[in-house]
């Protein structure tokens, strides 16, 4: 014989229906909860309790999200920073072979100059004409200096191609989300204000461009066909086993500049890692083809209009100004601050052994 049931059972079963308790049900909340029949859902703060000896006991408050990238992530960073200078050196001196060879710290300051000149010049036109002019200091040969930038860019725009179809193919669900909001992002007003003026700089930065490729022609000592010839040449002399270890170089660089940004949005919650992997090596190689001087506004845009749904603005600005140090700022600010040592050395070193020296003209005055 089946017994009613308990007025208690009753009130359990009707909460657990309706999903709402109040306050004069505390006790069979926990009850709920434990069986798993109950989730505890958004609950009103708990006032102050006393605990042992009349202390007031506080609720416990949830931990603060991150602002910044730990000092842990940004020492990561600076060591992906460190291992791509040096596999860009590595890189190009196996490209430009010969005697006399440069060295790996000459191959580093040559790289140096051209990411300064780069990061501060239109379509990054400048980066390749400083390396030119550094190899040429070291006395490298013209078509020796031209063979092994121009495999070097080949290289460099195959594999680019190559790893943008595949993270298309493995992340298409996510790049498709990612395009679809940055174009929902771009019918705003204040994004097409944004959006205007940095058509605007991109132009400028064109014009720029043409006028410095027309003042600044490549040099071509003892004529423009001839050198294109020696060029080609050494370009064949490299060989099929050279380019390939050159190649995998490039890999090595472009996964170590692509993986900065996911290591330094490691520990911020809210961040899905394929999202965040697929636009750093968009955001980083996108820029090539912006006129701009380092993709200066469209890099800002679109770093904003893919991560500022996910995080705070504080956080989104902290994250973009570290990512922009470790793979902009440090490698320019090497650039700069070599170009100024060997100019200064140079100058020095011409003054001390100039046949006119100050003890010179102390005399003759």
């Amino acid at each position: 014989m089946l017994c009613p049931p308990h007025p208690q059972s009753l009130l359990t079963i009707a909460l657990t229906l309706s999903g709402v308790a109040t306050v004069s049900e505390t006790a069979t909340r926990p009850v709920l909860v434990q069986s798993g029949m109950l989730t505890r859902g958004p609950q009103r703060p708990e006032p102050f309790r006393p605990g042992a000896g009349g202390a007031s006991v506080h609720p416990t408050a949830p931990a603060p999200t991150p602002m910044f990238p730990s000092l842990a992530h940004q020492l990561a960073a600076l060591g992906l920073f460190g291992a791509d200078v040096a596999v860009r050196a590595v890189r190009i001196r196996l490209l430009v072979p010969g005697t006399p060879h440069p060295t790996l710290w000459q191959a580093i300051k040559i790289n140096a100059f051209g990411d300064a000149a780069a990061a501060v010049t239109p379509a990054r036109l400048g980066g390749d004409p400083a390396r030119f002019l550094g190899f040429r200091r070291a006395g490298v040969e013209t078509p020796r200096v031209l063979a092994g930038l121009a495999v070097e860019a080949l290289i460099d725009w195959a594999l680019l191609a190559l790893a943008a179809v595949l993270l298309g193919l493995a992340f298409a669900d996510t790049a498709a989300a990612g395009i679809a909001r940055l174009v929902a992002l771009a019918t705003g007003r204040t994004a097409r204000v944004l959006i205007a003026a940095v058509v605007a700089l991109a132009l400028v930065s064109a014009a720029l461009a043409r006028w410095y490729h027309r003042r600044h022609p490549l040099p071509f000592p003892g004529g423009a066909a001839a050198s294109l010839a020696a060029t080609w040449r050494q370009a064949r002399a490299l060989g099929g086993r050279t380019v390939l270890r050159a190649a995998t170089l490039t890999t090595l660089s472009m996964a170590a500049r692509t993986a900065i940004l996911p290591l330094l949005a490691a520990g911020l919650p809210g961040l899905d890692v394929r999202a965040v992997i697929l636009g750093s090596f968009a955001l980083l190689y996108g820029q090539l083809a912006v006129p701009t001087p380092a993709g200066a506004g469209a890099v800002e845009l679109g770093f904003v209009g893919g991560f500022a749904q996910s995080m705070s603005p504080r956080a989104l600005a902290a994250l973009l100004l570290a990512w922009r140090l470790y793979t902009l700022l440090l490698g320019a600010a090497l650039g700069g601050v070599l170009a100024a040592t060997t100019a200064l050395g140079a100058r020095l070193k011409r003054h001390r052994f100039s046949p006119t020296g100050p003890t010179d003209r102390e005399s003759q005055q």
